[in-house]
């Protein structure tokens, strides 16, 4: 986002191409998370992503690659994210009954109807977000001279995608933590998982954000406005305490023969009821 941006004569020329570069580097990291995410999936026959989060990120995904991208390779980048989804989505839907058999098998059952859904919902509230923020010029924190988007200034991509990308980033993070934390176990997980989603999220969502915040601060003050440091705060403390969560789920679960991983209290309910039909 941003990449047709003019800043003012006091910004060096090179903070808005580093900026992208932190950008970059994030989305390469997310890349990556994603193929370790399906990958991980398949070897444990889990499911990586939460259902809130996935459903959020794809359809921001959706929304952006259609409807905001506006160069070539911000197209392309939302693009091959799709595709890489494509890992994400099949990975829930096959071993979502597995998962939900001991809570709620109709879940389970029905997870290719309710994740479409839920998608589709997130596809009507970003769509409903960014057309807002598009309809006129100017929205957003501080003066937005300097903003290009299709050749009309005033329009700050750049502060959109931060605020829709920080509420789906709160919710994944969150949501991976409390569903380690409910599983017991660390299938579709793993710590190269971690850093990868972590690192992305810092550099995509931070650096480059702080770098503009930095050196051109009236058009990026959102950077450090209460709301988007509890947001992006938050995130990031979920992110710090997933590790040691892990650590401790890893410490307890048990591997099955087929390569598959449960909690160790699901470990001891199936050998109690082995013994009791012995």
């Amino acid at each position: 986002m941003g990449s047709s941006d003019v800043p003012p004569a006091h910004v060096p020329t090179w903070v808005v191409p580093l900026s992208t570069v932190a950008l970059g580097a994030g989305v390469l990291c997310w890349d990556a998370a994603y193929i370790l995410m399906t990958l991980r999936s398949l070897k444990t026959k889990s499911y990586s992503m939460p259902l809130l989060g996935l459903a959020l990120n794809v359809s921001w995904e959706i929304i952006y690659a259609l409807y905001v991208c506006e160069a070539p390779i911000e197209t392309a980048g939302f693009t091959f994210w799709l595709l890489l989804d494509n890992g994400l989505v099949y990975t829930t839907v096959k071993f979502a009954p597995h998962e939900w058999d001991k809570t709620n098998p109709w879940v389970g059952r029905h997870m290719a109807a309710i994740l479409g859904g839920m998608t589709a919902i997130g596809c009507v509230g970003h769509f409903a977000f960014v057309s807002w923020w598009l309809s006129r010029p100017g929205i957003g924190h501080g003066d937005k001279s300097g903003k290009w988007y299709f050749g009309q200034d005033e329009y700050d991509t750049t502060e959109m995608a931060y605020w829709s990308a920080g509420v789906a980033q709160l919710v994944d993070s969150g949501g991976a933590l409390a569903m380690l934390l409910v599983r017991g176990h660390s299938g579709g997980t793993s710590f190269g998982i971690w850093f990868c989603r972590t690192t992305g999220t810092v550099f995509g969502m931070g650096v480059c954000n702080a770098i503009l915040w930095h050196w051109w601060p009236e058009a990026h003050s959102y950077f450090v406005n209460p709301l988007g440091i509890f947001i992006c705060g938050t995130a990031l403390l979920c992110d710090l305490l997933y590790p040691f969560a892990l650590w401790q789920v890893r410490r307890t679960e048990v591997m099955l023969p087929d390569g598959r991983i449960i909690s160790r209290s699901e470990a001891g309910h199936a050998q109690r009821v082995e013994k009791k039909d012995i």
